[in-house]
């Protein structure tokens, strides 16, 4: 790591996103104290992270600027392509596909969002926002993916969503592009020539059953299985492979609930932005996605330097991700303590 023990906080991890992102230096210096200052705020409306911001001139001019900044798209896969850097060793990846929305005065802010499973959360890579409320069409998942294909070659990658994200053009698209799907069903969804729920009559709860050979799903072959809770509740799922990993994978979607808690009421509120511009909100998601995965990547390190015991429920007190914002936030709280010095450790995601 380059030595950055007599540099300010800003200033390190500007020197250090350099290396990252192909951004002009005014970019990337406002990029480093929005990051600095949603950690250190748990915030992201921008007048409230002005205090905290190490930019010369007045108030105001800090503020304009910081409107100026959201303004303009970052280029795309800028978050990818770091999040992906540090899951080169994993043997596949499984990419998450759903939405989050939140409404302020008569605007839906709608995000259709990828991401991909790490530890307990799933890590942003790309993302678009809908012109409207409700479901994505397919065009626009498909456009979404193909944005990501350039990062994904190479790789064993599956791809689990729930059963809003169906359709044959949908189904037919991630074919084309070697992905692996684990995706649920809705009871009505057609597997040659009759619902699904057909298959699999007079389930018990806890029950698990394998169609026996496989389908033709939404212009697809595919295996369907079926597994109904307590609540008898009727599971659905397409996948290839094996039931028992397939379901595994599907289970893994709750990463993805963790990763919007965190962004939003559990970490940095991003429904609180009085932001409804389209490509604002865009840009905005991008600083509290580098903020989070940064977070979470201190969050393993403190871990693994400090083990926490689990607690009687067979989880630790603090999530990774919480682990790590509570870190970050005492050494920037404190730059001249024992905690401050510890802050250039804390670059070491960012130092490739």
């Amino acid at each position: 790591m380059k030595n950055t023990r007599s540099r300010p906080p800003q200033s390190s991890l500007c020197a250090l996103l350099a290396q990252h992102f192909p951004l002009d230096p005014r970019r990337l210096t406002v990029l480093s104290a929005l990051i600095l200052a949603v950690i250190q705020a748990r915030s992201v409306v921008l007048y409230q992270l002005v205090q905290l911001i190490d930019l010369p001139g007045s108030d105001e001019t800090v503020y304009q600027r910081l409107r100026r900044f959201v303004q303009f798209a970052l280029p795309d896969l800028l978050v990818a392509r770091f999040v992906l850097a540090h899951l080169h060793d994993e043997q596949h990846w499984l990419l998450v596909l759903d939405r989050t929305n939140w409404k302020l005065g008569q605007h839906d802010i709608n995000i259709l969002l990828l991401s991909v499973r790490w530890q307990s959360f799933s890590f942003p890579l790309v993302w678009t926002l809908l012109p409207h409320s409700g479901n994505s069409t397919m065009t626009t998942r498909i456009a979404l993916v193909e944005r990501l294909l350039p990062l994904l070659q190479g790789r064993r990658v599956f791809l689990t969503a729930d059963r809003e994200f169906i359709g044959s053009e949908w189904f037919v698209a991630l074919r084309r592009m070697n992905l692996s799907p684990v995706i649920r069903l809705r009871a009505d969804s057609v597997v040659e020539g009759s619902p699904v729920w057909v298959r699999f009559k007079k389930m018990r709860p806890g029950e698990l059953r394998v169609w026996y050979k496989p389908v033709q799903v939404y212009g697809v072959t595919l295996r369907v299985l079926a597994c109904q809770n307590a609540s008898r509740e009727t599971l659905f799922l397409a996948y290839q492979g094996h039931a028992g990993p397939a379901l595994k994978r599907y289970a893994l979607r709750w990463t993805a609930e963790n990763m919007h808690q965190a962004l939003k009421s559990r970490g940095f509120f991003l429904e609180s932005t009085h932001l409804t511009n389209p490509a604002r909100v865009s840009t905005l998601l991008a600083v509290v996605a580098l903020a989070f995965v940064w977070c979470c990547l201190i969050g393993e390190f403190e871990q693994q330097r400090d083990p926490s015991r689990c607690l009687r429920h067979g989880y630790p007190p603090k999530s990774l991700f919480r682990r790590g914002l509570d870190a970050l936030r005492a050494v920037l709280s404190k730059p001249r303590s024992g905690f401050g010095r510890a802050f250039p450790l804390f670059l070491a995601p960012f130092d490739p």
